[in-house]
This record gives C-alpha cells, structure tokens and sequence, in this order.
C-alpha cells in the first residue's frame, strides 16, 4: 500500500513539473470550432486520454469474447474431469504411483545396509 502512494506521489511531481515547463498556449481548430489560448498542457493530457478511450472502446469486444471463451473453456474442462473420474472410480486420488510402476516398501526394520 506505501508503495503505491510512493509512486503516485512521485506521478504527481512529474505532471507538475509536465505542467510547469509545458505553459505555451496554443489556438486550436477542431472541424467548425476554434480553440482559443488553449494551455499545451491540457491539450496534450486531452489527446492521451482521448487515445486511451478510444483503445479501450476498440478492445472491448475482443476482451468479452476472450472471457466468454475463458468461462467456456473452464466449464468444459470441468466436465472431463467428471467424466474421467467416473470411468476410474476404483483408483483413489490420493494414491501416489511410482514412475516405473513398483512399490517401495517402507518398512522400518533395523536390517538396513547402513547401520550405526
């Protein structure tokens, strides 16, 4: 949490110092309408925040799709699991198995190879 304040705080001294070295006004024509006396600061904050709008308006329907796909694509798996665990209904989950198939036992007799 201190981290993030840190960081917005040292965000909020950059666009200061942005604003302060950035003050030239400026006349702006938009299509039929003229701008007038415009700070270069906010024109230029403006176009960023246009931008991003219009990125995020354009990724919306990929990014819903991509989620609907997501949401499809749990619930299909969810379903093989229920599947593959009703044709293997004898073998517990729990059971670990040896890669090559043999098994240890684990007696923990004194007949061991390193004795002390």
């Amino acid at each position: 949490m201190q981290a993030i304040v840190i960081l917005l705080l040292i965000l909020a001294v950059l666009l200061v110092i942005f604003t302060l070295q950035n003050q030239t006004d400026l006349t702006i024509q938009v299509f039929f309408w003229e701008i007038k006396e415009a700070p270069l600061v906010l024109v230029l904050l403006a176009c960023i925040l246009l931008g991003y709008i219009l990125a995020t308006i354009y990724f919306l329907p990929r990014i819903w799709k991509v989620k609907k796909d997501y949401k499809k694509l749990i619930r299909f798996n969810d379903e093989l699991k229920k599947l593959h665990d009703l044709d293997h209904p004898e073998k517990p989950k729990d059971e670990i198995i040896d890669p090559e198939g043999m098994e240890f036992d684990d007696d923990d007799d004194d007949d061991s190879f390193f004795k002390d």
